[in-house]
């Protein structure tokens, strides 16, 4: 009988290393307001010396979401009526930011969300020059968190 030849482990495991440390990136702006609140027929407005720009505010909006049932007849298979949901914006819901030239009065920048502007719930405003600013911000139906920085490094 012939024995039949065995494996020897002459492979050695893995080895493992730890990847190498890597500092965080330090934000190149100053956070002068960062806050999530609720907007039901609200307004706020505060004044903002900007000697450093750009002024950045990004806003992330989510609107109160209504549910209705509609009833409607399928065109496949059994054609029968069938109730579905519907879920949606609220028409009530709106966002808006306004930076105001304290000076002169002149709208500066403005974005938002619902009425005049889009349902996009994510956006961002810059302004790039100096000056004294009022930012107002107004809305309904809404809960928002919106993030100010100013400055540059």
């Amino acid at each position: 009988m012939t024995p039949y030849p065995t494996a020897t482990s002459s492979m050695a495991g893995p080895t493992f290393s730890m990847p190498p440390e890597v500092a965080p990136t330090p934000d190149m702006y100053v956070i002068i307001y960062n806050r999530t609140a609720q907007f039901v027929q609200t307004t706020e407005a505060f004044a903002f010396d900007l000697t450093a720009p750009p002024l950045l505010i990004d806003f992330t909006v989510e609107p109160k979401m209504i549910t209705r049932e509609v009833q409607a007849k399928s065109d496949y298979m059994d054609r029968k009526y069938k109730t579905y949901k519907q879920n949606f914006p609220s028409e009530d819901a709106w966002f808006k930011v306004t930076v105001w030239d304290r000076g002169s009065g002149a709208i500066v920048a403005e974005n938002g969300f619902g009425k005049l502007y889009s349902a996009d719930t994510h956006k961002q405003i810059y302004v790039g020059r100096s000056g004294d600013y009022q930012i107002e911000l107004s809305g309904n139906d809404v809960k928002v968190h919106v993030l100010m920085r100013a400055g540059g490094v």
